[in-house]
């Protein structure tokens, strides 16, 4: 008997979040968004056969604007997009000048408008899902990874957005988005590219900037997709208050590509635009001098060099192989991740440096792990490092090609010009010339550093040519040769 009574209270509330089926229910679920509960006074109400949630803490969550007008009784929701404008006790909507029939009409109380459950998924894009285990409403953007599902059905839909049309009409196609670890995200494109204003959403902090008429490219769509099945892009920082950077197609109708910085809280930024360039800048926060120490857990171990037998003798010099673990750099039109190319030259020049008696080398992973940036610089900084040689590969339009070197103080472009000389005789690509740039990890050490972008992931030949072992092997040579010319060895 306790057993029946159980079920028939469940499938009540089961039915009460599905407008049409069910009566009320008891149960007050919970409000997510994007996996972040929502902190309002205003709970959700089960009226009837229909789930009715704040519509106000909703949309500003979104970077909506909301007004009322106490006069007429109407809530308008506005994003320089959309126009939703919703009157008290009616259930019809005017959204972007259609009417639209809710599945209860919306009420206010206590001075908070209330809507259907459903109308919020269909009308402010995003995908409504109950989960049984927790009793919960969660609200996932489409920049957002679906709910995983236990494979038991405790994830099933209560309601999707609305139909999109599968025809994407875009004013500017999107070729790359890149993060130059400085605090600078690069958006490059084609066509006419006018970004909203940026919006901050809270818990957690985030910067959101709305590209309407956008698109990504088919090139830079198809190596999105070959790294996730979504076709989203995200970087990982991990800098002290920016952590990562994700984008996607937020909507299809508009047409429109949101970018979300998040945040460990809010921060001075400014957008620029540029000829076929679009800049985010976010003022990064300082990592403290002692940020590596043998007491903290995250800060690069050295691999290589001396084992305990006494100090090293000779030159020290860092390699360090870019990304890595839960960043995986840019993703080639091969579908190969640009993490592997980093550490598969840089394993390869450990061991010819190992070879050479005057040269004591050390790599900043040996492995696929993750290291902050920040830990990179101080790493080689405490070491006393003679050198420091960050190895990469590009990302950008698909038919841009060719090797580059970057350097950032001025007593680093004399070694610049002499790795650049080499490497470009490794690679056997275009020369992109020696370039001036200011990448975190050349900008924070202290000895002569440079950063190497072997070639453009995103070209079809340059990506066939750098994951090609003989081509490896060849570079990684003339990386230790441009060393050694440096150091004056023989």
């Amino acid at each position: 008997m306790k057993k029946f009574v159980t079920m028939m209270l469940l499938m009540s509330f089961v039915c009460a979040l599905l407008p049409g089926i069910g009566q009320a229910a008891t149960v007050v679920p919970k409000l997510f968004l994007d996996g972040n509960v929502i902190q309002t006074d205003a709970q959700p109400r089960i009226v009837k056969s229909s789930t009715m949630v704040p519509m106000r803490v909703i949309a500003e969550q979104l970077g909506y604007s909301v007004d009322w007008n106490s006069k007429t009784k109407e809530v308008t929701i506005a994003d320089g997009n959309s126009l939703i404008v919703l009157t008290a006790d009616q259930d019809l909507a005017d959204v972007d000048g259609t009417s639209v029939k809710l599945d209860a009409p919306a009420f206010i109380d206590k001075g908070v408008t209330y809507v259907p459950l459903r109308f919020i998924g269909q009308n402010l894009g995003l995908t409504v899902r109950w989960d049984q285990s927790t009793r919960s409403v969660y609200m996932i953007t489409p920049a957002m990874p679906e709910l995983p599902s236990n494979g038991a059905g405790v994830s099933s839909p209560v309601t999707q957005p609305a139909t999109q049309s599968p025809a994407v009409k875009a004013s500017a196609l999107i070729n790359s988005i890149a993060y130059n670890g400085t605090g600078r995200i690069t958006i490059q494109y084609e066509g006419e590219l006018t970004p909203k204003n940026a919006f901050w959403l809270d818990n957690p902090d985030r910067l959101v900037i709305d590209i309407p008429n956008a698109a990504f490219s088919p090139e830079y769509s198809a190596a999105l997709s070959a790294a996730s099945s979504k076709s989203e892009g995200k970087i990982i920082t991990e800098t002290l208050n920016l952590r990562s950077i994700r984008y996607s197609l937020f909507s299809s109708n508009p047409s429109t590509v949101r970018v979300v910085l998040d945040m460990s809280g809010k921060s001075e930024y400014q957008v620029t635009a540029g000829e076929g360039e679009y800049y985010i800048d976010v003022t990064l926060a300082d990592v403290p001098v002692d940020a590596v120490s043998p007491d903290n857990p995250s800060a690069v171990v050295p691999v290589g060099g001396a084992s305990g037998a006494g100090l090293p003798t000779g030159y020290k010099v860092v390699i360090d192989p870019g990304h890595g673990g839960k960043d995986p750099g840019a993703i080639s039109v091969l579908g190969r991740a640009e993490k592997e190319y980093n550490l598969a030259v840089a394993l390869k020049v450990n061991a010819l440096l190992e070879k050479e008696p005057m040269i004591q080398p050390y790599l900043t992973r040996s492995t696929d792990v993750f290291i902050e940036l920040e830990d990179r610089a101080k790493f080689a900084n405490n070491l006393k490092a003679d050198l420091f040689i960050s190895i990469h590969a590009n990302s950008y339009k698909s038919t841009i090609r060719g090797t580059e070197t970057y350097y950032n103080r001025a007593d680093s472009k004399a070694f610049a010009d002499i790795m650049h000389k080499h490497l470009l005789l490794g690679t056997g690509l275009p020369d992109r010339k020696v370039r001036q740039a200011s990448f975190l990890v050349i900008r924070k050490t202290n000895m002569p550093a440079v950063l190497l972008e072997s070639g453009y992931l995103s070209n079809k030949e340059d990506a066939a040519v750098l994951f090609t072992e003989s081509v490896q092997d060849r570079t990684a040579s003339r990386i230790v040769a441009a060393i050694k010319e440096h150091l004056k060895l023989k």
